[in-house]
């Protein structure tokens, strides 16, 4: 699967190049990329992706959802799909100087080099910051060589960790929602990720290769709706 308007460029990230990935993928496989509750990951054994996508939004398992859908694409995509959520909730933050992280971390993903990721910010200040900018900016640092913030030492992360802590910060984001509106914004968030494995909504607007993503009988019959224009005012 390749999602990039061109070419992969030698410059940029191994790390963020398109990986092959389909909705037959054993779904207990991809939840080892994330943390999921103990019912859904109980539930993976035995379930391709898309069917376990489709069974745990049928039982309302959202938050579930969200990282299981997060963890699916390759680690840029994720990485996307997380920003563009983030985003619209930025403003209930209240974080100083969110917009300009989120900038920053968008233009990472639209070019993945080492010195946009750089400009996210240094690894010591990035890992003790746990709330949402934080975690997502983790999201994009797990993409590098190196998270060490002691000069001279090199710790590689592991390979799925962009994915998981995407994950992480869309759910924390729908947390600053009140009451039913946490609801509506998970909703909203399965919608966007379920969109984006189709190659919808990327960081360019014409990808080299839409594929069928996770939208696959059940699920096309149980939660078939498109996120839409996704800087709608939609809660």
């Amino acid at each position: 699967m390749g999602l990039n308007s061109g070419e992969y460029q030698d410059d940029w990230l191994k790390s963020m190049a398109p990986v092959a990935v389909s909705g037959a993928d054993p779904a207990a496989a991809v939840a080892q990329r994330t943390r999921l509750g103990p019912r859904a990951l109980a539930l993976a054994g035995g379930m391709n992706s898309h069917q376990f996508v489709g069974e745990i939004i049928k039982r309302g398992w959202r938050a579930d959802a969200v990282k299981f859908i997060a963890a699916w694409p390759p680690p840029r995509d994720s990485l996307w799909f997380a920003t563009l959520g983030v985003w619209q909730t930025y403003r209930l933050l209240g974080q100083t100087g969110a917009e300009e992280s989120l900038r920053r971390v968008a233009a990472f993903v639209r070019v993945p080099t080492a010195a946009n990721l750089a400009a996210v910010g240094p690894a010591r200040q990035v890992l003790r910051d746990a709330g949402t900018m934080g975690l997502l900016a983790q999201a994009a640092l797990y993409s590098g060589d190196n998270i060490s913030s002691v000069k001279g030492k090199s710790v590689k992360p592991a390979a799925h960790l962009t994915r998981k802590m995407a994950g992480s910060a869309l759910i924390v984001a729908a947390a600053k929602w009140p009451g039913r509106q946490k609801a509506a914004c998970l909703d909203q968030f399965v919608s966007m990720g379920l969109d984006i494995a189709e190659g919808s909504h990327l960081w360019a607007p014409n990808p080299q290769q839409k594929y069928p993503g996770l939208r696959q009988l059940p699920l096309r019959e149980i939660f078939s709706q498109k996120a839409g224009n996704i800087w709608d005012n939609w809660k």
